[in-house]
């Protein structure tokens, strides 16, 4: 277990020191937690649309650099090694030296290892629910019923999706124990207490999935961002699986090694969980509500995972190659520029500080993101701050260009523009503006580019066009 988990940990701390900071979700995990408990912290909380839990664990740790944050990911998915081990060994000693080899090579896990969220946490709450779940089933003694009840609550705690695989997993519980016991009390009244605030947050959901549409593919994707080395569903997935030739075999072979595993070791009632679990956020999905992302599912990694390394123990000697051949791709991968802690973070904002530190404007005009996105990289507190974000796009929505008139005539502004927000020019918004598939913020955005470029060409001088990642920055003079 030793090499196992020093393997896992090998793997989460390469290239973890991200020279394009945290991007925009990141940031936001950093953000909220700056605030002080009882001045400000909860009313950042409430504006989210995910529980608390994460950004409390985070807080000690506010005014650390980036690293520190990351590190803070590392921990939970270094710790999950062995409690996935313990899930494993309920059924043998071997099924759980598989589980652990797995969790501690798999891209998908080692990804979020490195991010400033809490999808890592939540890895290890769903892992400790798994082994609480088998635990509690086979030995119904307190020990175990605490074990299983904090490990929901804690997800309850973090995930505002969460209440979905609790739900199944507390009706897959009740199944087995042909009985309403004392666990489904504890467990309703614990969903009842927190209610309050998924209701907040469920309200939110809705404007804050807008950027992507639910097809057959997502759930293609998740089983192979799961078990390949290749993430593609971070965002929202491609239209068509093979999206990438040159990818497929990296796609695919781990995917379907994995894939024969799991199916050899399913366990009848989990996989009601997993397959309801899916069910549910498909449909979500497919409403519009959210987007189907692999990461909103994370829930369900743990039960999948055992099912493979049962899959595997079951069968012997074939069960050892395809586990070795697993565990090849997942360690290949890393020699190749596609591997997960090499991903660049195109939306990252220290590549907009650094942007704008060396421009030194005396205007600074945002458009997406308000200014305090950026605090923490760039050295703008004492410029003349401008935005036009989503919170007040409306007011600029017949002549986005006017907010050009603010800058006092002779100084310099310098323009943000996120790219993979404003990337549609006239011409396509002329044909394609109404079309209901393009989500109004890329049309809204895309407006606002190209209006302010336009004005800016007419009214400024001294151009200077600086990009890095998704973003584009212009300085400029204005003259007129």
């Amino acid at each position: 277990m030793f090499y196992i988990i020093l393997l896992g940990l090998l793997l989460r701390l390469s290239n973890i020191i991200k020279p394009e900071g945290m991007w925009n979700d990141e940031y936001v995990s950093w953000y909220v937690s700056t605030f002080p408990i009882f001045h400000g912290f909860w009313e950042e909380v409430v504006k989210q649309c995910h529980m608390p839990l994460y950004y409390l664990y985070i807080k000690p740790f506010a005014h650390f650099s980036d690293t520190v944050l990351r590190l803070t990911s590392v921990l939970p998915g270094i710790l999950a090694i062995p409690v996935m081990y313990f899930a494993g060994k309920e059924y043998s000693k071997k099924a759980g030296y598989f589980a652990a080899i797995i969790t501690s090579v798999l891209s998908f896990l080692v990804y979020y290892s490195q991010e400033v969220r809490f999808y890592s946490l939540l890895f290890l709450f769903s892992a400790f629910s798994l082994l609480f779940t088998i635990k509690y089933l086979k030995n119904n003694n307190w020990k175990n019923l605490a074990g299983y009840i904090l490990s929901n609550v804690l997800i309850l705690s973090t995930h505002i999706v969460g209440a979905v695989f609790v739900f199944f997993s507390l009706l897959y519980v009740v199944i087995k124990k042909k009985k309403i016991s004392i666990v489904v009390v504890l467990m309703l009244i614990t969903i009842i207490a927190f209610l309050r605030l998924p209701v907040n947050f469920l309200r939110m959901l809705p404007a804050s999935q807008w950027w992507g549409n639910f097809s057959y593919t997502n759930i293609l994707f998740l089983f192979s961002d799961y078990f390949s080395p290749i993430l593609t569903n971070n965002v929202t997935a491609p239209p068509v699986f093979f999206y990438n030739k040159s990818l497929a075999l990296w796609l695919t072979v781990p995917t379907l090694i994995a894939l024969s595993g799991m199916i050899a070791g399913l366990k009848k009632g989990l996989s009601l969980v997993v397959i309801a679990t899916i069910t549910v956020m498909s449909i979500v999905a497919a409403c519009g509500i959210l987007v189907f992302i692999t990461k909103y599912t994370i829930e369900i990694l743990p039960i999948l995972i055992l099912f493979t390394a049962l899959g595997f123990d079951r069968m012997k000697r074939a069960g050892i190659v395809l586990l070795s051949l697993f565990v090849v791709c997942h360690l290949g991968a890393y020699f190749t520029p596609y591997y997960v802690t090499k991903l660049k973070r195109n939306e990252g904002h220290k590549i907009v500080g650094d942007i704008l530190n060396k421009q030194d404007s005396q205007n600074i005009l945002f458009t997406y993101y308000e200014p305090d996105r950026f605090y923490r990289y760039a050295n703008i507190k004492d410029k003349n701050l401008l935005f036009l974000s989503k919170s007040n796009r409306h007011i600029y929505k017949q002549n986005p260009a006017s907010i050009l008139s603010e800058i006092p005539i002779g100084e310099t502004v310098s323009v943000v523009f996120l790219d993979s927000v404003s990337f549609f020019d006239e011409n396509f918004l002329e044909t394609n503006k109404n079309n209901p598939k393009i989500p109004e913020m890329f049309v809204t955005f895309s407006e606002v580019k190209n209006s302010i470029v336009k004005r800016m060409d007419k009214d400024f001088t001294d151009y200077e066009v600086a990009r890095g990642g998704y973003w584009t920055v212009i300085r400029a003079k204005r003259v007129k």
